[in-house]
């Protein structure tokens, strides 16, 4: 007896495939401390740039008012593992078309290092606006930019 399996069952398949090793990555606290020191040094530089002044201790960041530890998980690798996975996860799209999809993770990087100079350059203006701002950049806008640009390559890739 063969077992067929529709589109349907192949992109459910595919999915959880794809997901998994983010689950396991995180459920043991997964850190890549390259990524996570050249990300924290961007910020730095950037914070540099804009004049905002700061002193570090370690990962941590003190502004006159404020001061945050940048986590590993401050670096998006989450969000950047979970648009991998969408770029992965239409059937029947060539393998060229998903690597230029992932050039799309350039602009997702630069906005989460501005994600993070402006919550702490906000918060260090008054610490009120930490926990609005870090949501609202966080949770709401860059996952939103994950899906628009997801959706916006995904739309050009259907057309060819």
């Amino acid at each position: 007896m063969e077992f067929i399996m529709n589109n349907e069952e192949k992109l459910i398949l595919r999915a959880i495939l794809l997901i998994i090793p983010l689950i396991f990555l995180s459920s043991f606290h997964f850190e890549l401390q390259v990524f996570h020191q050249v990300f924290f040094s961007h910020v730095i530089w950037f914070l540099e740039l804009f004049g905002i002044k700061s002193q570090v201790q370690g990962y941590q960041i003190i502004t006159k008012n404020f001061s945050s530890i940048i986590t590993f998980d401050c670096t998006g690798w989450k969000q950047f593992y979970i648009f991998c996975t969408l770029i992965f996860l239409p059937l029947r799209i060539k393998l060229s078309s998903r690597l230029k999809g992932l050039l799309f993770l350039i602009p997702l990087y630069f906005y989460n290092i501005f994600r993070v100079i402006i919550t702490i350059y906000i918060s260090s203006i008054s610490y009120s606006w930490f926990k609005p701002v870090h949501y609202f950049l966080w949770n709401f806008l860059f996952l939103a930019l994950i899906f628009i640009f997801w959706f916006f390559w995904y739309q050009h890739m259907k057309k060819n």
